[in-house]
């Protein structure tokens, strides 16, 4: 803490000689554009399963089909069955009609959360062992399927005692059930063919931190090619239990559109999801999510780490700094100038490495820098070192 603060102390005040210092070439503007970095690293070989433990069958078990950031805690996560659509089953079926006369296949589906923007979904389901599971034709399953979910819901660390409202995300129908006693009690109808659509809990739960509720989603996938699935909360503090048996009034409930919960072009959420998130609404985390009983998720991913950031090398106008990461990952360098104020993210490589070099060349002798490492892995995760103080 106290190095910190001396260096934000030296960066406030250095800024401010700025105003002062006009023609020395410390306090020039745009030095970080000269700047530039080359990389080379080291792949180590890394185990097929960095999870926790070996799958018993992996003919028999198909890890997060729809794409999430993974998880490192085998406790937490739901387990899926999969069912194929049936002749006894209608034209235009729903989430029941696969859950009571689709058929069930073998395979375990095991998911991290429930947080499936609107996207498109080409890649079907594959097992652990490269398995491609097809329909009753042969063909890759991207459409007409229905999952049943099951996990135990519960309350994260840093979440907050009281009531809760759900809300359900999906294209096309779910259903979502929670065990009160020895009853499955529904508590959301979002079922039917439809684009991505917004249905809002009949009822508030209550949790406490001891809580946990069995928890059970039926969704399903009619024809190709988008997909939905969210399952969202918010928190009312201060609420009671209270039943909604009309929504009309409710903001969003019932509304249907792809284009306003995600966008497969852009790849980023739009204005609806950003205003939930305002009205206090949020994606249901993979802490909430607890395993069902005597089940553990084997497809967990440890999480990323960044270790033994040092610079090996200071000769300017070049340096050379080196650092490791427990999975393979990208190398970027961020570099502050912290005469000026300026920062710059200089190319990032792409490489998925563990260890990682990274040359730079073009740094001015005199100006004080501070530098950070960035790795990000195959899941999308980043990570950040500390800063290395380069003063040449």
């Amino acid at each position: 803490m106290g190095k910190s603060l001396i260096i934000l102390a030296v960066a406030f005040s250095l800024t401010a000689q700025a105003k002062n210092n006009s023609t020395d070439v410390r306090y020039k503007r745009g030095l970080l554009k000269g700047i530039s970095c080359s990389f080379k690293g080291i792949k180590t070989e890394t185990p097929a399963n960095v999870g926790t433990f070996d799958f018993a069958d992996p003919d028999e078990s198909v890890c997060v089909p729809f794409f999430s950031a993974p998880s490192s805690q085998p406790e937490n996560g739901l387990l899926g069955k999969l069912f194929l659509k049936t002749p006894a089953m209608p034209a235009k079926s729903t989430a029941l009609d696969y859950y009571n006369h689709g058929q069930r296949l073998d395979q375990n589906l095991y998911f991290f959360d429930v947080n499936v923007p609107t996207r498109p979904f080409t890649d079907g389901f594959v097992t652990q062992s490269g398995q491609q599971l097809v329909d009753a034709q042969g063909n890759k399953l991207v459409e007409n399927f229905g999952i049943e979910y099951t996990s135990v819901l519960q309350l994260g660390a840093d979440d907050k005692e009281g009531m809760y409202e759900l809300a359900s995300i999906s294209d096309d129908g779910a259903r979502v059930f929670i065990k009160e006693g020895d009853k499955w009690n529904e508590i959301i109808n979002n079922d039917g063919n439809h684009p991505t659509r917004l249905a809002c809990g009949f009822r508030s739960i209550e949790l406490t931190k001891q809580s946990k509720i069995p928890l059970k989603i039926l969704y399903f996938q009619g024809p190709r090619y988008h997909v939905a699935n969210v399952l969202i909360w918010k928190h009312k503090p201060n609420a009671k239990a209270k039943d909604w048996k009309d929504q009309a009034g409710k903001a969003f409930c019932g509304m249907t559109s792809n284009s306003f919960f995600g966008s497969e072009v852009h790849k980023k959420r739009i204005s609806v999801m950003d205003i939930l998130e305002k009205m206090g609404w949020k994606a249901i985390s993979t802490a909430n999510f607890k395993m069902p009983e005597q089940k553990q998720n084997p497809c967990t991913v440890e999480d990323l780490v960044i270790s033994d950031y040092q610079m090996t090398n200071l000769n300017i106008p070049n340096a050379t700094l080196t650092w490791k990461t427990n999975l393979p990952a990208t190398s970027q360098i961020r570099i502050v100038n912290l005469y000026t104020g300026e920062e710059a993210f200089l190319t990032e490589d792409k490489t998925l490495v563990n260890e990682h070099t990274a040359d730079i060349s073009g740094l001015q002798s005199g100006v004080y820098y501070l530098v950070q490492a960035i790795s990000k892995d195959a899941h999308g995760r980043s990570i950040r070192s500390g800063f290395i103080e380069i003063y040449p």
